[in-house]
Parts: C-alpha cells; structure tokens; sequence
C-alpha cells in the first residue's frame, strides 16, 4: 500500500503493475488447472517462481530500502529454477511471462536506487539469468534462441529505464540542492541591510549618550562602543559586498513593507495589488521585509513560467485579526482543468519554504476552487504593537 503522499503517477504505475503481473499469472493458473492442461514438475516449478516473483517486484514499492535483497532473491529463485529445468526436465512447455516481467521490474530497481556497483553486479548477473533462462530450461531449438534474444532485449530496457530514472533523481536533487544555496546566498547577501539596521541604531544611541555625558567618567567607555559597533557594521559590509554579484544592490528599504511589495510586483499591469489599510505603519522585522519581497518576487515569477495564460492576478498582504502574523497571499486564475500542478511549486518556493520555517512561520501552495493556484504565507508579527504614524520608524 502507498502512502497518501505518493504522487497520482506512481499510483497509475503501480496498479498498472498489479494488473500485469496478476494477469500473467492468472492466465497461467486457467490455462494449467482450470481448463485442465497437464502440467509437468518443471513447469509447476516456473508458475510458482513467477508468483514469487512477481510479489517480490510488488513489494519493491512498499520498501525501498530492500530493493537489493528482493532483487538478490528474485534472481537466485530464477537461476535455481532455470538449474533444475536443465537437469530434471530441459524440454518442457515454453512458458516464463510473469517471471521475466518480474524480473525486469527488479533489475530496473536496482538500477534505480542501489549504488552503483551493487546495482552493476545485480544487472549484470540478473540479465544472464534472463538470457540464458530459456536455452537451459527449453533446450537449444530455434525457437528458445530467439526467445532468450527477446529475453535479453527485455532486459537492456529495464536497464535502460531504471539509468533514465537514476539520472532524473539526480538531477532532480541536484536542483533542490541549488534552489537551497541560491536561497541562502541571497540571505547572506541581504545580511548587510538587516544587521546594518541594528547596529546603525546601536551606534547612534552610543553617539548621542557621548553627547549628553561628555563631561562624564563614562566618556571613554561609550567612545569605545562607539568604535566597536562602527568596526563591524565596516566587517560586515565588507564581508557581505564579497558575496554580492556585480550590480547587485539591496531590493527594498529594510523597515518599508509596502515598498517590499510594490518593488517585487514592479511594472506589471496585470497584477491587483491588495494592502491591508496601515500597512505602511506596522511594526515588523528587517527579516519579515526581505522574506515578503523574496516570497512576492518568487510567486510572480511562477505565475509568468507556469501560467502565462492567468488573466487575474492578485496579491494581498495583510495582518490577521489579533495582529499577530502577517499573511501574505498570490493567487492566479491561470490553472487549466485537468492540469497536474506540483506541490508546493517550484524549486525557489521550496528554498521559500525553509526561509519561512526558520522564521517560525508557514508557507502553503496548491489549488484554490476550480482554475486557481494560490501561494499562502504566513509570518509572525512582533508582539510590539502597530507603530503611530511614521514615528516610531
């Protein structure tokens, strides 16, 4: 049984494999007992090998982590049923579809998930037990030559799908792991605007409590500060201009929310804009600033590469009721009905996705109604209350 989580293909493929293996063996099993056929030791032998088989590529699903003893003890069974056909009855009835069906299905696991090595030893062992199957078990005619040819054909498939599904795994980790570095560049490189704000802050209080107290015994100590907190705010830009990209500056203001929106919507018409009244006045974080630029800027993006055909476009920000999170929401009208969209987007909203958690906030994408696709962010707002006009900014 899959997990509920297993996408709506992997659940197409592994019904289609329960019919075939099931009906390969269901149609020996009518063909032998039902309508009577006489059925020798040997070929008994092959119909409940292929059985044994056949439930052993079945439960590859089911543990992935054993795809390596499944696939051992698939091809010994074969090799040792393919053994005693030789030696006790080489010229049996011509009969093996749904062993060597399950047997492709193991091999192309293996070659699938098992390291490399271990997935070359088990391919290459598994494809002689698949060629030499027919000629030891139905001797050398004609016929068992090009059945073990067709045998060995099978097998260069299986082997072939199971490299192409390696290699998109592959790749596939490859761009989540880049999706991820590209993120936490793009946070280091924003470390200057929002440790800056601090520190300006710290500075400039130190500055003027020199002023008031210049008389004072404190007078070297707050120097001192003063020296200590202009030293590295001068590291941290110099630290962080190194990991910058030619040309590139800081996106938005580190305390203005509305402009962190308005920068990442841009010049595009064809997006509402939606903000909640006294946006501009709310208290929030550097880090709450940068994180709705990047998840506003992320979402548009998607929208203009998956849906370019959206006609309504909307993104709301807005605080919730007690003023605790602030929800930021992009929704488009552009999904087509029966349209497979993945979950939760793309590649950047997956690096969105560990930004947000590490904020301790929540980010969800998905179907919304029948033709639209939302993107839902949720951010925890300081417990400071909203900011009186522009004053405390």
């Amino acid at each position: 049984m899959l997990p509920s989580s297993t996408p709506p293909q992997a659940r197409v493929l592994m019904v289609t494999e329960v019919l075939v293996v099931a009906g390969l063996n269901l149609d020996q099993l009518i063909r032998r007992v039902i309508l009577g056929e006489q059925v020798t030791a040997a070929e008994l032998a092959y119909f409940v090998v292929g059985v044994v088989l056949g439930a052993l590529a079945l439960l590859r699903r089911r543990f992935p982590a054993r795809v390596a003893t499944l696939t051992s003890v698939g091809i010994v069974l074969s090799v040792a049923c393919s053994a005693v056909g030789f030696l006790v009855e080489p010229a049996a009835k011509i009969d093996g579809d749904p062993e060597i069906i399950a047997l492709m299905l193991l091999v192309g696991a293996a070659c699938h998930r098992l390291r490399p090595l271990l997935a070359s030893v088990l391919a290459v062992v598994g494809g002689l037990a698949m060629a030499f199957a027919p000629v030891l078990r139905y001797g050398s005619s004609s016929t068992t030559l090009a059945l073990a040819v067709m045998w060995a054909l099978l097998w260069g498939g299986s082997v072939m799908v199971g490299l192409i599904l390696r290699d998109s795994e592959s790749r596939r980790e490859a761009a989540l792991a880049a999706a991820r570095d590209r993120e936490r560049l793009e946070l280091a490189r924003e470390l200057h605007d929002l440790v800056a704000h601090h520190i300006t802050g710290v500075v400039v209080r130190t500055q003027a409590a020199g002023v008031i107290l210049a008389d004072g015994p404190e007078r070297e100590l707050i120097k001192e500060i003063e020296h200590a907190g202009a030293e590295a705010l001068g590291a941290v830009r110099r630290l962080v201009m190194m990991l910058r990209s030619p040309g590139h500056g800081s996106p938005v203001a580190a305390d203005d929310l509305v402009e962190a929106v308005t920068t990442a919507v841009g010049d595009d018409e064809s997006v509402t804009v939606r903000l909640a009244p006294g946006l501009a006045h709310l208290s929030v974080t550097p880090e709450t600033v940068s994180t709705v630029h990047r998840v506003v800027l992320e979402s548009l993006t998607n929208v203009r590469k998956h849906a370019p055909e959206a006609r309504e476009v909307t993104v709301s920000v807005e605080p919730t009721e007690n003023q605790r999170h602030l929800t930021i929401e992009v929704r488009n009208d552009g999904l087509r009905p029966g349209r497979v969209r993945r979950a939760p987007g793309g590649y950047g909203l997956i690096g969105m996705g560990e930004r947000i958690a590490a904020l301790d906030g929540t980010l969800s994408a998905g179907e919304h109604g029948e033709r639209c696709w939302r993107v839902l962010a949720e951010l925890p707002l300081p417990a400071a209350r909203p900011a009186e006009g522009g004053a405390a900014r």
